[in-house]
């Protein structure tokens, strides 16, 4: 339904500028009509990809300030601790939230064993953070983040902007009920990049 809705306005969007041509009489007058008719719809969605390649360029992509030797462990508040991290990436512990929304921490043992704790009071000086914007923005900046949590120092952080494109084009994407990504920074940096290039565990080779 929505694409038989799309065709016919585009349909009666060129009818109508066809027939505006049709009435103009000097050919400045044409020139300006289908100079006009080209533009309405596509001018904001061109000058929108050209502001995102430059929001790109100021802001996006992956920064790290300070690269921590020796962590035993961090906290990533958005999720349930998994443990991959240490077994993969060789850190002593992950704390993060568990089902209920209590506090909870796997831990690497002296015998090699994992353990899972909830309820606990978190100890890791360092924490993932993510900020992930008004998806109402025409402009979704998304940002990830390693902060030390005592000074609340941001060690690293990624950012991608996405553009949900014209008014055009938005307001296709809204006949669907869809958000729509006309473009983005890119490439994508993934938590595990972020975190694992910014802090060191004590563990460098992976864990058995």
């Amino acid at each position: 339904m929505g694409g038989l809705l799309v065709l016919a306005l585009i349909a009666g969007y060129v009818w109508g500028a066809a027939k505006l041509f049709k009435r103009v009489g000097p050919y400045w007058a044409k020139a300006l009509v289908v100079i006009a008719a080209i533009l309405i719809p596509t001018a904001d969605a061109v000058y929108g990809r050209i502001k995102l390649k430059q929001m790109c360029e100021a802001e996006g992509g992956l920064h790290i300030y300070r690269v921590v030797e020796g962590v035993e462990g961090f906290d990533y508040p958005s999720m349930t601790p998994i443990d991959e991290w240490i077994k993969k990436y060789g850190y002593h512990f992950i704390e993060g939230e568990a089902l209920g929304g209590k506090r909870s921490r796997i831990r690497l043992q002296p015998d090699g064993k994992i353990v899972r704790e909830v309820g606990v009071i978190p100890i890791a000086k360092y924490a993932y953070e993510v900020d992930k914007g008004d998806v109402r923005d025409t402009f979704l900046r998304i940002e990830s983040r390693v902060v030390e949590k005592g000074s609340s120092e941001i060690l690293a952080r990624y950012v991608n902007i996405g553009y949900s494109g014209g008014w055009f084009e938005r307001f296709v994407n809204g006949l669907y009920a869809a958000t729509g990504n006309a473009g983005s920074c890119g490439p994508t940096v993934y938590p595990s990049e972020l975190i694992t290039k910014t802090l060191k565990p004590i563990k460098q080779e992976q864990t058995q």
